[in-house]
């Protein structure tokens, strides 16, 4: 796989990482709320009440996990950045060189082609 391959992969998974965590905060916060309104029921039970927070407390855990890979993946992710900006310059000049080539290449098969 190559490295715009790669950083495309990368970009991709930390989008989708991000979208995941926003809708696992934003069910954390709503079950957080629900328990809590659900606490104020005077006629809710404990039980009930307990298993509100267990869930929200679930979904907290969820997003802790996604947070963790989010972040492994900016890190990965960023560090290629900061490789390919120190060395920008090499990298242009191969890429110049290999046109070049390429280049001098299709013109010697069309050279042939015509000569044969």
């Amino acid at each position: 796989m190559d490295d715009n391959k790669k950083d495309e992969y990368l970009f991709r998974k930390i989008c989708a990482l991000n979208d995941m965590l926003t809708d696992l905060v934003s069910s954390y916060r709503l079950s957080v709320g629900a328990a809590e309104e659900f606490n104020r029921v005077a006629l809710a039970h404990r039980k009930d009440i307990e298993d509100a927070v267990d869930r929200a407390d679930d979904f907290g855990h969820l997003a802790d996990e996604v947070r963790k890979k989010l972040k492994k993946c900016i890190r990965i992710y960023f560090a290629g950045l900061d490789y390919k900006l120190e060395h920008i310059e090499e990298i242009c000049e191969k890429a110049e060189a290999s046109e070049k080539l390429c280049y001098r290449l299709n013109k010697f098969s069309e050279e042939k082609k015509d000569f044969d």
